[in-house]
C-alpha cells in the first residue's frame, strides 16, 4: 500500500564559513560587559539581554549568512516572495556550563528561530511532537519502533560553525550540558514583512 506524509515539520540546518573564533570572543565580551545577563529558558547558564541587527557590526556577516538562507525558508513555505521579505528580529548568546540546560518552549510571534553554534558540545537541541497528538498515539498499543511518524521528539547535535533553523512554534529544549566545557550558541528571531515598510 502507498503511504504519503502530509503536515511535516521542516528543519533547516548548514555548515557556515564564517570566523567563528572571532564570534567566541564577542560572546565572552558580552558576559563581562552584562554578567547577569538575562533569564528566560536557561536553567544555570547565562543568556544575554536581546539585541537586534545592527546594535553589534562584528556579528554582521554571521546574521546576513543566516538571512540569505532564511529565504529558503521563506520560499518552502510557499510564501509569496516577490511582495514580502523575511527580516532579522532579535537575536541573544547563550552560554550554558556543566548541568545548565534550557527548557522546553517556543518563540511567539516568529516566522523562523534558530541556533549558531559557537562550540561543540553533547548537549543537543531536541525538537517535540505536539502533546496532543504525541499522547493519542502513546496511549492506543505499545510502540514497538520509533520513526519519523512515531517518534514523541528528534534532536540535532550542537557542531561548531553550524546553523539549524526551525519554525518558530516548534517545541524545542537544550538537554544539560555533560562536559565541563561551555556550550555556546547564539540564537535568533526571523519574522516576515512586506517589502518596502518597516519590520
Amino acid at each position: 500500500m502507498n503511504l504519503d506524509t502530509y503536515f511535516s515539520t521542516p528543519v533547516w540546518w548548514d555548515k557556515l564559513n564564517i570566523d567563528v573564533d572571532a564570534i567566541f570572543n564577542f560572546c565572552h565580551r558580552l558576559k563581562q560587559i552584562d554578567p547577569r545577563g538575562n533569564d528566560v529558558s536557561n536553567v544555570g547558564g547565562w543568556q544575554s539581554k536581546e539585541f537586534y541587527y545592527g546594535d553589534h557590526p562584528e556579528l554582521t556577516p554571521l546574521l546576513n549568512e543566516i538571512l540569505r538562507r532564511s529565504k529558503k525558508c521563506l520560499s518552502d513555505f510557499g510564501y509569496d516572495e516577490i511582495n514580502f521579505q523575511t527580516y532579522m528580529d532579535n537575536v541573544w548568546v547563550n552560554i550554558n556550563n556543566l548541568n545548565n540546560y534550557n527548557k522546553i518552549h517556543i518563540h511567539c510571534s516568529s516566522f523562523i528561530s534558530g541556533a549558531y553554534y559557537v562550540t561543540d558540545s553533547n548537549a543537543q537541541i531536541e525538537f517535540y511532537r505536539n502533546f496532543q497528538e504525541q499522547y493519542s498515539i502513546e496511549s492506543l498499543a505499545p510502540i514497538a519502533e520509533l520513526n519519523a511518524i512515531n517518534a514523541p521528539k528528534f534532536s540535532y547535535p550542537a557542531r561548531k560553525n553550524h546553523l539549524v533553523m526551525f519554525p518558530s512554534w516548534l517545541p524545542h529544549s537544550v538537554e544539560p550540558n555533560q562536559e565541563d566545557i561551555e556550550r555556546i550558541s547564539i540564537s535568533f528571531n526571523i519574522r516576515i514583512r512586506k517589502k518596502g515598510t518597516a519590520g
